[in-house]
Formats: C-alpha cells, structure tokens, sequence
C-alpha cells in the first residue's frame, strides 16, 4: 500500500548512471518535530537503527546526500534509548547541568550525531552532551 500523506520534496541524484530518488515528508505529520523530515530513499525508509520512525534535521540530510555523492555507505551510530518523557540533565554551558526531561524522539544530525529537543529550550540538545537523571536524586 502506498503512502497516503504528502511528501514535501523530492531529490534525484545520478551517481554512475544509477538514479537514487530521496523522498522528504514531513516529520510533523508521524507526531515528530517540525523542521525535520522523514526519509524515503528508493522506495524504502530511511531508518539507520531499525526504530518505527527516524527524523532528519535538514543538515543530516545534506550530510547524507554529500555521503551519497561520495560513494560512501551511510552508517551512523544506532539510535540512542532516549523516549519522550525521559529524564536528563542538561549543559548550561558554566560546567553546571540543568533537570528537564527530552521532549521529542532523537534527530540524526549532519555531523553523525544525534539531537534532541528537550523540555525549556527551542535548541536543540546533542545527546552526547546529556547526562541522566533519575527520579528523586538531585
């Protein structure tokens, strides 16, 4: 059965004669964050670490494209084990640490690196750079 939600944009790459068709729908329209898209590629979803749904930022995706281009497979880290609701601590960027919890599923970024919105904050947050937060300590 096809996909009955709109795409948003289309890309045709020609590599060596072979055409790979990118397919972007809008990650608001699967509960994800506005400015970020899902990825068709070729028919089939783009879902590196085998999740339901994976979003791209539009800098992961031309991070991708760029990866296409150059011939190199894309392999980025698996998906983090970070839900919506989850509780971290945050960098203020003092060498303090804000409490919130992630507010959105993880965003594979251009950098190779996964992001995430989380509670208090219109930035995202690289994964990498949170810390966990576990219920009734400080």
């Amino acid at each position: 059965m096809s996909e009955k939600r709109a795409k948003e944009s289309t890309i045709l790459l020609r590599i060596r004669g072979k055409t790979i068709k990118l397919e972007l729908f809008p990650a608001t329209s699967w509960g994800g964050p506005a400015g970020c898209y899902r990825l068709r590629i070729g028919g089939r979803w783009h879902s590196p670490s085998n999740g339901k749904y994976e979003f791209f930022a539009p800098a992961g995706i031309a991070g991708l494209v760029a990866s296409l281009l150059r011939g190199e497979p894309v392999n980025p880290k698996a998906r983090p084990e970070l839900r919506r609701g989850d509780r971290v601590r945050v960098p203020t960027g003092n060498g303090a640490y804000d409490k919130t919890f992630v507010a959105g599923p993880p965003i594979l970024g251009m950098d190779g690196r996964w992001w995430v919105t989380v509670a208090g904050s219109e930035e995202i947050v690289a994964v990498d750079t949170l810390l966990p937060q576990e219920r009734g300590k400080p």
